[in-house]
């Protein structure tokens, strides 16, 4: 091994050669010993003070190609199988460099996270780091915070390590896949792996693939495809409401909700709340009866915050049907900031109508007065 020299206090481990004691007569033989020597130690002075020149570029540095050794931390090599340079790391990790990218990452969970978990972001580290945990994707966590795959078993103790965010992860259990299954984080086990595709309101991440079957030998391909999570909430009205007062605009309030991700009935219970910003699709049906056939109107349409109408969203429907039925549907885009909250409002010219609700019967399920489906499609 070549003994690099850095700095000028590194000319100290340098030892001036020990001379032997002069004949007492010239000897041509002796004097070539001293020549020998003195040249070996200039030479060498020589050499380490070219290693000082900090500023001189090197041209390029080769490595062997054919030579297999054995990583340790900080040595850096050729890898023949994959055919690129590859770094010793903490923890018996050998990176090859290109092929591979880690994120620096600590664990504060207060157990072992092992090789091959999923892990997602919790936290900011001081000294750059992300504080990680095993990631559950059942909804209750956005997409976005996903980070990777665990390449060796990280401790508890608030130790840093690596977590794969491209490229293989070895040793892994994969003896419940098949070779070449895309592989889901799990919305039933923290950490953990599924092959089968999840569906609202789980998070669907496509985290890895399988390349190798294996107990102890197995490995994956990481790649994580996050994309931001949509929120979507669907509500019901399961009573019926009259107008007490013609031409006057009341709000509908809902019962029900049927299904929710980031939007939720508020109060008054007239209120649909929208936690995240985005562009919305409002889908709402109304249900109306009337109490005689006389022709009546009835204004069905959107408000936002309590007081600023949705623009271009009332539908006017006119009823003559003595305890008949009329469903008025309206479809609108709105652009939502957080925290918004989105009201069904309705008005009519007589106060013989209702928005009525009708009970399930043996051959169909109920039908609710009123149905508003809240659908994020861009963030």
């Amino acid at each position: 091994m070549t003994l690099a020299i850095t700095s000028n206090e590194d000319l100290t481990r340098v030892v001036a050669p020990r001379l032997p004691s002069a004949p007492a007569v010239y000897s041509a033989q002796h004097t070539e010993q001293y020549n020998n020597i003195l040249r070996l130690y200039f030479n060498q002075l020589d050499n380490f003070n070219r290693q000082l020149e900090h500023g001189k570029a090197v041209d390029y540095l080769d490595f062997k190609t054919d030579a297999v050794y054995t990583p340790e931390m900080g040595r850096v090599g050729w890898n023949i199988p994959d055919q690129t340079l590859q770094v010793g790391m903490e923890y018996d990790v050998t990176q090859q460099i290109g092929l591979e990218t880690y994120a620096r990452v600590q664990n504060n969970t207060g157990v072992l996270i092992p090789n091959g978990t999923v892990v997602g972001f919790t936290g900011v580290v001081p000294d750059s780091a992300l504080a990680v945990s095993p990631y559950l994707a059942n909804g209750a966590t956005n997409s976005l915070y996903l980070v990777g795959v665990m390449t060796h078993d990280l401790p508890d103790s608030g130790q840093k390590g690596y977590c794969t965010v491209f490229g293989f992860v070895r040793e892994v259990n994969t003896s419940a896949f098949t070779l070449g299954d895309i592989l889901y984080a799990s919305p039933t086990v923290a950490g953990a792996f599924t092959n089968v595709k999840p569906t609202a309101p789980n998070n669907v991440v496509p985290v890895a693939a399988v390349l190798q079957v294996g107990t102890t030998d197995g490995i994956i391909f990481v790649r994580p495809t996050i994309q931001q999570q949509l929120y979507y909430g669907e509500f019901t009205k399961t009573d019926s409401q009259s107008p007490a007062a013609i031409n006057t605009a009341y709000a509908l309030t809902f019962t029900t909700t049927l299904l929710a991700n980031g939007v939720s009935i508020g109060t008054p219970t007239s209120r649909v709340y929208i936690e995240q910003a985005g562009l919305y699709n409002l889908a709402c049906s109304v249900q109306i009866t009337s109490t005689n056939s006389s022709q009546k109107a009835v204004w069905i349409w959107l408000r936002k915050n309590g007081t600023t109408d949705l623009p271009n969203s009332a539908r006017i429907a006119s009823i003559t049907l003595n305890n008949g039925y009329l469903v008025v549907t309206l479809n609108v885009i709105a652009s939502l900031l957080a925290n918004d909250f989105i009201e069904v409002m309705y008005a009519s010219d007589s106060t013989n109508v209702s928005i009525a609700t009708v009970a399930a019967t043996a051959f169909a399920p109920a039908a609710p007065a009123v149905i508003l489906a809240v659908t994020q499609t861009e963030q």
